[in-house]
């Protein structure tokens, strides 16, 4: 038995045999042709790879889709197609070429002083290799599992874990990777538990086959553990079975306290498939839509494009809430064509700043969103505000849509609710005279307001115990954004990683907050620790024991 110690990526336990994928060999019986037949071939190649990502893109949901979308704009590379091109013209075959110009592309990400882009060269090699083996003649990369197994390797690429049967991937665990990459992201959404960054010597002893224990959420790995440790393991996943059976219900049921303390539970979402998703778990509605995954295919959509998209999320709410943050790019999030290089990303022309540098892009964006209000409950909100100067031009913006769409007579509800993202302390700080304005509403998005309170990208693991969710200055914040919210008498959201964590939710509603917007697949977790929290006997001094006063952690 032998215990290894990495990086959590999905949450899970399980166990089970490992499966060590065999990676075919390149190469082999090759014919080159002249430049022009290669480069022909080449074309066509690209054009099946993207219909294929078209095909898996129908069967994917919410991140998924936007993966398989930014594989689709990678396949419109300028820079990828040329160098490929370069290669076939000295004559290369075009096979070769594209694993030459998908290594040097690979390997220039990775260079990259960027956590997110450097985790992108493992999209570069998932493409490639499906462009490869359309040209070999060889099935697209799919794992063959035989039995439901723990995959195993140096990386797993996101078709690797889109190609296995349901049920078959019981878990993944590689030896290095991050939990920002594209295929811990899509392990996240699938719910299959994955742990990486375990290292080469775990790789060297981890054998095709072999039993495997992986309890993800604490990192922890266990090679061939002994009947003792899968004696326990068993029984720990039968109580977990038992516990989601006992939770079902709570799909249905209102969120209340013991004490019958109201609260709302919204899901972070990315598109109509997460929606239908987080209703069918109980989600009072939609508490924050990502946007700017719209722009993730390479191109600007138009205002109608827009417009569909935010009334297919509309219906798949079915009647509740839904709430759209506006474009979100920069920092981790690069448009190809939109993006400029920057110094630092992550305090460079990000969220609202953006919209605001691009007027002609914000303003399509504000009126597909004014039109899609009078389609059902809708609220727009701005990211990454620093003060009452963002929100004023952003709402001067507002207005010129507004006006734009009575010219051309265009329905819109006129009382369209706009708030602002609290992320940066300065917002924080100035939250009353932000709602002095005439913001409608706080969301309080902790992820960047961890990072900026404390100076550690959230991004970089090197600075990883700098990044403290739960810290006093963090709290005080939080409550000063509160406190404002109550004084204006508008609603106050939380969202972010911390408010899917149930004992932190609990803090949260401790603290005040009755509105949490969390991930899909934490909602029946989050609501069963608040239906078991009891406010009023915590008031009186009867908490349980260890119990922190709000806005303490023990």
């Amino acid at each position: 038995m032998q215990k290894y110690k990495g990086t959590f990526a999905s949450e899970g336990l399980v166990m089970g045999p490992i499966y060590r994928p065999e990676r075919q060999t390149m190469g082999l019986g090759r014919v080159v042709h002249g430049p022009s037949q290669e480069r022909a071939l080449f074309d066509a190649a690209v054009v099946l790879a993207r219909d294929e990502l078209r095909q898996l893109q129908q069967k994917a949901k919410g991140e998924q889709k936007d993966i398989l979308h930014f594989q689709q704009a990678l396949l419109e590379d300028r820079t990828l197609i040329d160098e490929v091109g370069d290669y076939i013209a000295v004559g290369a075959d075009s096979a070769a070429a594209v694993e030459r110009a998908a290594s040097i592309f690979a390997r220039t990400l990775k260079n990259v002083d960027d956590a997110y882009i450097r985790e992108r060269s493992a999209d570069v090699v998932d493409v490639c290799r499906r462009v490869v083996d359309i040209l070999d003649g060889r099935p697209r990369g799919k794992l063959e599992l035989t039995r439901p197994s723990i995959l195993v390797a140096d990386q797993v690429l996101p078709s690797d874990i889109l190609s296995v049967e349901p049920g078959m991937l019981l878990g993944i665990v590689t030896s290095s990777g991050s939990a920002q990459s594209h295929a811990s992201i899509i392990a996240g959404v699938m719910g299959i538990p994955a742990v990486v960054g375990l290292g080469s010597a775990f790789l060297d002893a981890a054998m095709d086959g072999a039993t495997l224990l992986l309890d993800a959420e604490a990192g922890d790995v266990v090679l061939e553990p002994d009947e003792a440790v899968q004696e326990a393991v068993r029984r720990r996943l039968q109580k977990q079975q038992e516990r989601a059976e006992e939770m079902d219900w709570l799909r249905g049921a209102p969120c209340h306290t013991k004490d019958g303390t109201a609260v709302r539970l919204f899901a972070n979402c990315s598109g109509p498939q997460d929606i239908e998703t987080a209703v069918e778990l109980g989600a009072d509605g939609v508490g924050l839509l990502r946007s700017e995954f719209l722009l993730m295919k390479g191109q600007f959509p138009d205002e109608e494009e827009q417009y569909r998209f935010y009334v297919d999320c509309l219906r798949a709410a079915r009647g509740r809430l839904v709430t759209v943050r506006t474009f979100d790019i920069g920092a981790d999030k690069l448009v190809d064509g939109l993006s400029e290089p920057e110094a630092n990303p992550a305090l460079g022309l990000r969220g609202v700043r953006f919209c605001l540098a691009r007027p002609e892009l914000f303003h399509t964006q504000l009126c597909a969103l004014l039109r899609a209000s009078a389609e059902g409950p809708l609220r727009v909100m701005f990211p990454m505000v620093g003060g009452v100067e963002d929100w004023r031009e952003a709402m001067a913006c507002v207005a010129t849509a507004r006006a734009a769409l009575r010219t051309r007579g265009a329905a819109f509800d006129e009382q369209l609710l706009f708030g602002s993202m609290i992320e940066i302390p300065s917002a924080a700080l100035t939250a009353g005279q932000i709602a002095a304005h005439g913001c409608g509403f706080f969301s309080i998005g902790t992820n960047d307001l961890v990072q900026y309170t404390h100076g550690a990208d959230r991004l970089e693991p090197g600075v990883a115990r700098y990044y403290r969710e739960d810290s006093p200055a963090v709290r005080m914040l939080i409550g000063m954004t509160l406190e404002a919210g109550q004084k204006a008498g508008i609603p106050v959201c939380i969202c972010g990683q911390t408010a899917s964590d149930p004992a932190l939710a609990a803090d949260y509603v401790r603290q005040g907050l009755r509105i949490l917007s969390i991930t899909g697949n934490r909602l029946l977790k989050v609501k069963n620790e608040l239906m078991n929290l009891d406010l009023a006997a915590e008031a009186a001094g009867a908490a349980r024991p260890g119990f922190a006063q709000a806005g303490e952690r023990p």
